[in-house]
């Protein structure tokens, strides 16, 4: 009977140990890249529109060849409300691909729109406003009613030095939010003089909140490496997720980047292979729900 507990331990350890094993063999999420082809009609108030294709066969046979195997595609700022291309990529990889929409208020979105976006892999709601003025929340109230009830997080693409006048009302609607690009911190003021950042940090213990670590050359990669550590003692790994920002579309920045050269980074700021693994996996398959 001895022999046959011991058996039974070692089995259990062996079967652990080898579920440890698949769970640190599990492939990278992207949880921030966008996919559009240049043939989309932009929107007349764009801010640029880039000239080449970047298609979703395109992104996850960039992502494959960097040991990344799902996604996260949110909606380009400059297509607008348009959102059939991100709806067609998740039909073709349900598995493989999440998304993130920008959804108009003016358009009529019925209750089997939202249940057909959701069976597609929609799984949050997307403000690209950096440079636009700020959404008039009272026209969103039933999209956001909407991202309640689905547990939808709602993502913020802004100025960090706009989070103070828009962050707040998110939270305390009982909102998740998900913050791109290290916050958008002011690149000329870095992390640690800009109070959209410190208010960021602030906010961190409503566990409301989750950081991408993504584009860093929209913040200057000099500035986004002393941010890492910041972000990563205030939120922790469960409260943060890498992104390539691929194709890094912001061609009104002088400073751009690679698929690989952004994971690379990744492994300087953050040099511990476990923690890696929660924002790299963990962390955005729970929230997606991959």
């Amino acid at each position: 009977m001895v022999i046959g507990r011991r058996s039974f331990a070692s089995g259990a350890l062996v079967l652990a140990a080898a579920r440890a094993t698949q769970a640190s063999d599990l492939p990278w999420i992207d949880a921030h890249a966008h996919v559009f082809m240049r043939s989309l009609k932009a929107y007349a108030g764009a801010r640029y529109v880039p000239d080449y294709d970047a298609s979703w066969q395109s992104l996850l046979a960039l992502a494959a060849e960097n040991k990344v195997d799902r996604a996260v595609i949110l909606q380009p700022s400059f297509l607008g409300f348009d959102n059939s291309y991100l709806l067609e990529a998740l039909k073709a990889e349900p598995d493989r691909l999440r998304g993130v929409p920008w959804v108009s208020p003016s358009v009529e979105v019925t209750a089997a729109d939202w249940e057909e976006m959701a069976r597609l892999g929609v799984r949050g709601l997307r403000f690209p406003i950096f440079s636009l003025p700020a959404p008039n929340w009272p026209a969103y109230a039933d999209m956001l009613a909407e991202a309640l009830r689905r547990d939808w997080p709602i993502h913020l693409h802004v100025e960090g030095r706009r989070l103070p006048s828009i962050l707040p009302f998110l939270l305390d609607g009982g909102h998740k939010v998900v913050i791109p690009h290290f916050g958008m911190f002011d690149r000329t003021l870095g992390p640690l003089r800009d109070p959209g950042f410190e208010l960021l940090l602030q906010k961190a213990g409503t566990r409301q909140i989750w950081v991408v670590l993504s584009g860093a050359y929209r913040v200057g990669h000099e500035r986004a490496r002393p941010a890492a550590p910041l972000l990563l003692s205030a939120f922790g790994p469960d409260r943060l997720m890498w992104g390539s920002d691929w194709p890094h579309t912001d061609t009104n920045l002088d400073r751009k980047t690679t698929y690989q050269e952004s994971l690379q980074w990744l492994e300087q700021w953050v040099p511990d292979a476990a923690t890696r693994q929660k924002i790299l996996v963990d962390t955005p398959a729970k929230l997606y729900r991959f």
